[in-house]
């Protein structure tokens, strides 16, 4: 970025010798609104961002310096590779348009400086509150008001295993996990997998958890100095910086370790100082591991209650896949009034997509598959990814001006469904998924025109 900036300073400086000194000889003439003094000046505040943020990545990446860590995220543990793939084709895997080589995996440039700056401004700072709460926030309250309603009858706490796929920085894994709601009001102990392929984005999340356990301090990043150079409605929205982890990341720490009156006396306000009368522990783990082989693995079926997606449906290969292995991994029961599959986010078919349903033949597939949709539904109105100001939305009542004059939202698909039991052996019927979904994966690299 830099160097492409110094590229174009340099060209101006030249250009504007040659078009405009003629100009630059008059007695009214402003030497600041040159374009080449705007770059000169750019490209100092750039570099002073640049090296916060590098040092921020540092610190994500490393892990605090703090001896006293938190037990906030309980484990990292990584999935084992998948029994299919030979001693000598380290290069292959599955869950990326069939058996793919690395370099051509969906997720190139997923472990960038780039992406983690990105991600921890959506998940953790206040500037980004309206989007979390537009899509992370609208997933857990369809959680709360379904294990509400399925646990009216219920007398005794019971166990809620929630998985949540494509967790990222870990904010809607974090956000369930610490809900005093669904401990306090549903009767139930949350206990809460995140996944993902990434293990840059796993031990930066750790390392967030970290900083809220402490409550000693936040951050500055700088959420936009890396984006493209165009479409830009005023330079100075660039240099904006956000702080991390947000306040109400680390009230709702307080909340779930400290219980006191002064939560309800003091506008929710709880100090540090008071006695810690709740000894559990948010019950919140993180797995590394590419989705279709480790949750196609026999070790998982009906292994949870609850799968909520946040941006995460359209990463598929082939969205059969994602389908059927949810259908493996949620709860079969009789009894079962959850067996849930939460989601919430667009329809856009990353690059290694190679099915493109639309919302209305999504929806077909679901039942085909055999799920019960109990709420479905597009927005009419844009959400916007990363930060309000990305397609001038709403923030908290106040119009926010535009920062592109291209508008960077989505429309997001959001829906709840419950997995049906048609009173067959589905546990038996589902042994065999592991093959089957290797054999689609061997499909899906004749579709890509692969050697497989």
């Amino acid at each position: 970025m830099i160097q492409s900036l110094e590229v174009e300073l340099e060209l101006c400086i030249k250009t504007e010798k040659c078009l405009l000194r003629d100009i630059s000889q008059l007695d009214n003439y402003n030497n600041s609104l040159l374009l080449s003094e705007k770059y000169k000046s750019k490209t100092s505040i750039m570099k002073q961002c640049f090296d916060t943020n590098y040092q921020i990545i540092q610190q994500l990446l490393l892990g605090t310096s703090s001896a006293d860590t938190s037990d906030l995220l309980q484990k990292i543990q990584f999935a084992t590779t998948n029994p299919s793939t030979s001693d000598n084709s380290q290069d292959l895997m599955l869950g990326n348009g069939g058996v793919t080589n690395t370099k051509q995996k969906e997720i190139d440039g997923y472990d960038t400086a780039q992406q983690v700056i990105h991600h921890t401004s959506r998940d953790w700072t206040s500037g980004s509150k309206s989007c979390r709460e537009a899509t992370n926030g609208w997933i857990v309250n369809a959680l709360v008001e379904n294990i509400s309603t399925s646990s009216s009858t219920t007398v005794n706490r019971r166990e809620l295993r929630v998985l949540v796929p494509g967790a990222g920085l870990g904010r809607l894994a974090y956000d369930i996990a610490t809900s005093t709601i669904l401990q306090d009001h549903c009767g139930v102990d949350v206990h809460v997998e995140a996944n993902d392929s990434s293990v840059t984005m796993a031990f930066a999340t750790q390392s967030v958890l970290e900083i809220i356990s402490s409550q000693q301090q936040q951050y500055m990043i700088y959420p936009f100095i890396s984006d493209p150079t165009r479409n830009e409605v005023d330079s100075k929205k660039r240099f904006e910086y956000e702080m991390f982890p947000d306040d109400d990341a680390l009230d709702a720490y307080r909340r779930y370790y400290y219980r006191s009156s002064a939560d309800n006396n003091n506008n929710n306000s709880i100090a540090k100082e008071d006695t810690k009368t709740n000894t559990l522990l948010p019950n919140l783990s993180y797995t590394v591991g590419d989705f279709i082989s480790t949750y196609s693995q026999g070790i998982k079926q009906s292994q949870y209650d609850i799968i909520a997606t946040s941006f995460f449906l359209d990463t598929a290969t082939n969205i059969y896949e994602y389908i059927m292995i949810m259908k493996h991994l949620l709860k079969q029961q009789q009894s079962s009034t959850t067996s849930l599959w939460i989601n919430c986010g667009p329809v856009q078919w990353h690059p290694c997509a190679l099915l493109h349903p639309t919302v209305d033949e999504l929806y077909d597939m679901l039942v085909v598959c055999g799920f019960e949709l109990i709420s479905w539904e597009v927005d009419n109105e844009a959400v916007a990814y990363r930060h309000p100001d990305d397609c001038g939305s709403v923030m908290e009542g106040e119009e926010r001006a535009a920062r592109y004059t291209r508008s960077e939202g989505y429309r997001p698909l959001r829906f709840v469904a419950r997995l049906v039991n048609d009173g067959e052996d589905a546990d038996a019927a589902d042994d065999d998924l592991s093959l089957r979904i290797e054999y689609c994966e061997y499909l899906n690299g004749v579709a890509n025109g692969r050697d497989v």
